[in-house]
């Protein structure tokens, strides 16, 4: 029986999704810098061509893969949340970094940070009110941040902090945050 020929359509899915695959696969072994389009093309078995008909960039590929990497993750509740130095995070950092020397990027970044502070925040929440030293979405800005240093720090000296540590320091944060009680002023 003879195989259906794909439409242009499909043709073209298929080539972006096999290119997004090795992307993704290149940039979480060499990092965000290390991997160029060309390599990235080779290796999905395409041409530098039908990276750029799909992507005008590669800090374009790589924010596509950051939308979908937050639209495909279940942030979960925080202790449910663990944090560890794999290929793609430390990739997402080289970005970051890239992104310092860039106003483009940094601001499609920035638009995308603000998008997940805002998620994180709201599932920090529970649907209480913001505390009274912070706003939910505040907590979340450290949260990440707490995220990327633990990061760092894992990938620097892999032993010196258990992967389920943040998870259970995000609880405390969440807990303390939510009893109306708890202050944060100075004496």
């Amino acid at each position: 029986m003879a195989q259906r020929r794909l439409s242009r359509q499909e043709a073209r899915q298929r080539t972006r999704q096999a290119i997004l695959h090795t992307a993704r696969e290149l940039f979480s072994q060499r990092g965000y810098r290390g991997a160029s389009l060309e390599e990235i093309a080779e290796t999905a078995g395409y041409s530098k061509g039908a990276v750029y008909s799909n992507w005008p960039s590669k800090e374009a590929l790589f924010l596509e893969l950051l939308d979908r990497e937050r639209t495909d993750t279940d942030i979960g509740t925080p202790d449910q949340v663990e944090i560890a130095p794999t290929g793609w995070a430390l990739a997402t950092l080289d970005f970051f970094l890239e992104a310092v020397h860039n106003p483009q990027t940094r601001a499609a970044l920035a638009e995308r940070y603000q998008q997940a502070r805002s998620e994180v925040g709201a599932t920090m929440s529970g649907g209480r009110p913001d505390p009274s030293f912070a706003t939910w979405e505040e907590l979340a800005a450290v949260a990440m941040a707490l995220g990327s240093g633990f990061i760092i720090q894992t990938t620097i000296e892999p032993e010196s902090l258990d992967p389920s540590l943040f998870g259970r320091i995000m609880q405390q944060l969440t807990t303390l945050a939510s009893n109306p009680d708890f202050s944060v002023e100075p004496n």
